[in-house]
C-alpha cells in the first residue's frame, strides 16, 4: 500500500485540476513527503504528506523560513487540502535562516 501512496500522490502532482486552489505546483513534485495514509478495503482512500518551502517574509527580502506545510490527498473525492504550516525556523527561536 505504500507504494500505492506514493504512485497517487506523484500522479497528483501531475494532474492541473488537483493542483488548483492550492499554492503547490508541479515544479513541487520532487519535494513532498509521504507522512501516512489510510485504506479503505483494498484501495487507498487518503493520503497525508508534507513539503517544506522557503519563503521569504517580504519579496525584497534576502531572508528566508524553513516552514513544512502538510497536506490531505482525499483519493475518494479527487481533493487536495493543506492542514497546517509549522514555521521550522520560528520554532527553532530564530528569525532567518541565512
Amino acid at each position: 500500500m505504500n507504494r500505492a501512496a506514493r504512485k497517487l500522490v506523484a500522479g497528483a502532482f501531475r494532474s492541473p485540476d488537483l493542483l488548483r486552489g492550492t499554492s503547490l505546483q508541479s515544479r513541487h513534485a520532487s519535494r513532498w513527503v509521504l507522512v501516512d495514509y489510510e485504506v479503505r478495503g483494498e484501495t487507498v482512500s487518503r493520503i497525508r504528506f508534507g513539503i517544506l518551502r522557503h519563503p521569504r517574509p517580504y519579496a525584497f527580502s534576502r531572508q528566508s523560513h524553513k516552514v513544512i506545510e502538510y497536506y490531505l490527498y482525499d483519493v475518494d473525492a479527487r481533493r487536495i487540502s493543506r492542514i497546517e504550516g509549522r514555521n521550522i525556523t520560528r520554532e527553532a527561536g530564530r528569525d532567518a535562516d541565512d
